[in-house]
This record gives structure tokens, C-alpha cells and sequence, in this order.
């Protein structure tokens, strides 16, 4: 089986890419990218024989129709502004598809395409890396052991790592400045950017960490998954350096959209922050440690209950890739593997929560050193 892997050597990409070389399903792995350059050095470093390089410009139909071609599964690991073109090419190509996520509005664009991939029975897997993704996943469990799914509540959070952005800046700035979705009292809400501000306790050693609402994806599926929910919840929490520096971005106006004339150019301040922050090189420091904690609660055998799902992923050592790669990598490719095995429940534009049995999903993810953790109060 053929699987290619758009971004395969990026950041968040890498750990993927060493995943699904090491399963006996995949034949071929190919890495696509528009800097050929970047592909093949990895390949080099993996020097692998199921590895193949191809290059790959997302925003040229042209050259993405060529990129997917004889593809049987695409693993789209670039930024979320490509997810649509990408599925795209995918029904075209009748090829499964998987992303990290769309940042909820691009997924509830994402969703209409349900019918198509349902027509040609393959699967369009939207948001499958740790959060959304695992968290996803962490919450289908807790629902299957529920009678009725009352609440639903996120919490991430990350200790060490470095200085700045830990993935894509682009990515970052745009969950820190855009409105957040809160889903409570059976309604979904517009909040503002960094609201909700909260202190909460993660596993150690991330321990205590400051998180606030953000846009993301499990919020446009996860409240129409259960019947009669009520609330659903997400709170990301950066160090607390960066999201001062991103308080002062924002004080500065260096996030606006709005353009201006600069000599004989029009430019928005944001476009030139985007456009700087994705020159800046990564920060390698494999001190980082990531984990989140998802809440299910609701009611079983008349009483209620409470299921918490807690996980802590460290750095990878031999892979030179830090957790943050490690736990949003390495889930794209375990999904993969089922995808490519048959085991997904159901066709169609899906979330991971309607997309897979989460018992037997976290049982693949401990064979990775993915361990989600239950813990049930009464």
C-alpha cells in the first residue's frame, strides 16, 4: 500500500514519517514537499528503502492532482488553509485522507464533504494528532461507558522545550487571536481570544499549568456526537513567555489583518509576522514534555460519573524529535495503519470519535509508548 505523507519532513511531519516506515503495511512512503531539498535530506537521514521523495506545491492543483495519483492513503501534515484543496484532490484520486486538524471553522468546511467520501467509500479523517486527535478519542472512550454524555472538558499543557513557538507560529498566533468556541448550556459560543483563563493541574512533570479557550477542532464535533450534552470545553496552556510575548503582539496591533502601503507593497502586519516566524528556525531542545486531561462526565446506572483520561508524552530521544512531534506525529500514523488495515468503523468526512473503536485505538497507541491513562470518579 502507497501512503503520502504532505509535510512528511516538517516539524510535526517527521515523526510521522518514521512511524510508517516502520509498519508492514505501508509498501511505500512517499514524503511530499515544495522543498524537494528538505524531503530528500530526511529521506537520506532515514535511509530507508520503502522511502521515496516527490515534490509537491499544495496551493497548484496541478501539482497536487500529480502528487496524489496511485496514492492509497494521504496523510496531509501541512498547515490547516490546505486542508480543503487537499481532500479535494483527494475524492478525485479516491485515496483516504487524514489532517491534524482545521482549527474548527475549516473542519465545519470540512464536514460538507461527508456525502462525497461516503459515495466513493473512503474515509477523510479530520483532526487526527494529539489534540484534536487523541483527545478525540480519549472522550469516545469515556462516552462508552456512560449512559447518557453530560460534559466534555480539554486541558493541555506542555514543561520545557525551549524558547518559542513549539509548531507553527502561523498556527499558534491564529488559536492565541482568533475568537475561541465554548460549547455550554447546549449552545455553542463565540468567546475572546485568551478568555477563560484558568489555573489546572496536569500529570507530572508538567504539573500546574495556566490555559485559556482556544479554537480548535474537537469543538465542532464532539457536541453532536452525544445526544443531550451540554457542555464542551477546550483550554490550551503555552509558556507562560510566549504568551506574553503574544500579549504584546496583540498590544502592538503586529496581528492585524489589515494592510497597509509599505513603499510599493500592501501588507498586512500579520502577513510580515507570518511570513518572519516561518524563517525563524525551530528550537531542537528535547526537554519538552507534553500532556492533556480530558473529563467525560455524565450519567451511569442512574448516578453520576466521572471518567478523567490523562497522558504525559516526552521528547523521543533516538528520533531527535520533540513531544510536541511525538504525540501529534506519531497518532496520524497509527491511524494510518488502521486506515490501511480496514479498521476504521465507518466511511465519509469523519472525526476520530466516529471514526474508530476508541478501546482498540488506545491499545495501538501503547504499542507507540502512547499511554491514556483512565481514571473513573463516582
Amino acid at each position: 500500500m502507497k501512503i503520502l505523507a504532505i509535510g512528511g519532513c516538517g516539524a510535526m511531519g517527521k515523526a510521522t514519517t518514521r512511524a510508517l516506515i516502520e509498519m508492514p503495511e505501508f509498501d511505500e512512503v512517499v514524503i511530499g514537499d515544495i522543498d524537494l531539498k528538505a524531503a530528500e535530506s530526511f529521506a537520506e537521514k532515514l535511509s530507508h528503502p520503502k522511502i521515496r521523495t516527490r515534490q509537491v506545491d499544495v496551493s497548484d492543483a496541478s501539482s497536487l492532482a500529480k502528487a496524489v495519483e496511485g496514492m492509497d492513503i494521504v496523510a496531509n501534515l501541512t498547515l490547516y488553509e490546505f486542508n480543503l484543496p487537499i481532500m479535494r484532490a483527494c475524492l478525485r484520486n479516491r485515496s483516504h485522507y487524514l489532517d491534524l486538524g482545521g482549527l474548527y471553522h475549516v473542519t465545519n468546511q470540512q464536514l460538507k464533504l461527508h456525502r462525497d467520501f461516503q459515495s466513493i467509500n473512503r474515509l477523510a479523517l479530520l483532526g487526527m494528532g494529539a489534540s484534536p486527535g487523541m483527545t478525540n478519542i480519549a472522550a469516545a472512550q469515556g462516552a462508552r461507558q456512560l449512559d447518557e454524555v453530560k460534559e466534555i472538558h480539554i486541558r493541555t499543557g506542555t514543561q520545557g522545550g525551549g524558547k518559542g513557538f513549539g509548531y507553527s507560529a502561523k498556527t499558534v498566533l491564529d488559536e492565541c487571536t482568533m475568537n475561541a468556541m465554548l460549547f455550554t448550556k447546549g449552545e455553542m459560543q463565540e468567546m475572546p481570544p485568551l478568555s477563560g483563563r484558568e489555573k489546572y493541574l496536569l500529570p507530572q512533570p508538567v504539573g500546574e499549568v495556566e490555559g485559556f479557550y482556544s479554537i480548535h477542532s474537537e469543538l465542532a464535533t464532539l457536541p453532536y456526537q452525544y445526544a443531550g450534552i451540554q457542555e464542551v470545553s477546550f483550554r490550551v496552556a503555552f509558556s507562560p513567555r510566549l504568551v506574553q510575548m503574544i500579549d504584546s503582539l496583540i498590544v502592538l496591533q503586529l496581528t492585524s489583518t489589515e494592510k497597509f502601503n509599505l513603499h510599493s507593497l500592501q501588507i498586512s502586519p500579520r502577513e510580515f509576522l507570518d511570513a518572519h516566524l516561518m524563517r525563524l528556525p525551530k528550537s531542537e531542545e528535547l526537554t519538552e514534555q507534553k500532556a492533556f486531561r480530558v473529563e467525560v462526565i455524565g450519567i451511569k446506572d442512574k448516578r453520576q460519573a466521572q471518567f478523567n483520561y490523562d497522558i504525559v508524552v516526552p521528547s523521543h530521544q533516538e528520533w531527535g524529535l520533540k513531544a510536541g512531534a511525538i504525540w501529534t506525529g506519531v497518532p496520524a500514523a497509527v491511524a494510518a495503519e488502521l486506515i490501511a488495515l480496514g479498521q476504521h468503523v465507518a466511511n465519509g468526512a469523519l472525526a476520530p470519535e466516529a471514526a474508530f473503536e476508541s478501546e482498540k485505538f488506545c491499545g495501538e497507541l501503547r504499542r507507540w509508548g502512547l499511554d491514556i491513562k483512565e481514571n473513573r470518579r463516582v
